[in-house]
Order: C-alpha cells, then structure tokens, then sequence
C-alpha cells in the first residue's frame, strides 16, 4: 500500500505541504484516525500540543508512513480532555505525558498520565504560565 492508497482508504480533505501531508480532523475522530493508521502500517511519530493567541488548545499527531509524514491536526479546543491513543499506540505513551506536564492535557480512556518531566508538586502547564518561565 502506498501512502496515497491510505489517505484514500481514510478519507478526507488532505493537503500536501512542505513536511508532508496534513488533514484537520475533530477530537472525537482520533481514535478511529489512530486505528486506520495502525491498520494501514503507519508508524506514530509524534504528538504536538500548541496553545492559540486565545488560550485554546491545538494538538497534531504525526505518523511515518514509508518515509512519508501524514499529520492530522484538531481544531483549536477549549482545555477539555483528549481522547488517548496509548492503547492503539503504545509509543505513544511518552508524548502524551509530556502534553500533560508541559500543557495540562488530560487524556480520556487513561487510568493514570504519571508526570514525565516534572518533578514531585509541581503543577502541570508550566508552558502555560503566563510569565514564560518554564522554571
């Protein structure tokens, strides 16, 4: 299969960019994205957490398919929880804690986020803060 087959077989208005190809997508539909990645061969890559001008939350997930960078991109979203993709990607564990350490992410469907960079009482959302310190 070839990455143009499984854009076509997940369906979407998909946009080819410099770094790749990209598709906005909404919060209830990551799991599934997740899932059709995984059955089409993608490897995940990365998840990206970005806070707008207005305070929301813009998250993107990365995946390698033979060397090609299919990314989809939720609409920015008011600090509600994430829905998890550790269970369909286990490599996945380690973006979603630092999103929770560094942006105070929540991620649904997870008995437990421990922190990944933090240190104990440390408070998640340091990138957050609205003095810039990440101290």
């Amino acid at each position: 299969m070839s990455a143009k087959m499984l854009r076509g077989r997940i369906g979407g208005n998909w946009t080819q960019r410099a770094d790749g190809w990209w598709l906005r997508i909404t919060m209830d539909q990551v799991r599934a994205m997740a899932r059709l990645m995984r059955e089409g061969g993608a490897r995940f890559a990365a998840l990206v957490a970005r806070q707008t001008e207005a305070g929301e939350l813009r998250l993107s997930w990365h995946w390698d398919f033979q060397g090609t960078l299919l990314s989809v991109e939720t609409e920015p979203a008011p600090r509600v929880s994430v829905p998890s993709i550790v269970d369909i990607y286990p490599g996945a564990d380690w973006a979603e804690r630092e999103a929770r350490d560094y942006f105070a992410v929540t991620f649904a469907e997870r008995a437990d986020t421990p922190p990944l960079m933090l240190r104990d009482g440390d408070t998640p959302g340091i990138l957050l803060r609205s003095e810039g310190s990440c101290a």
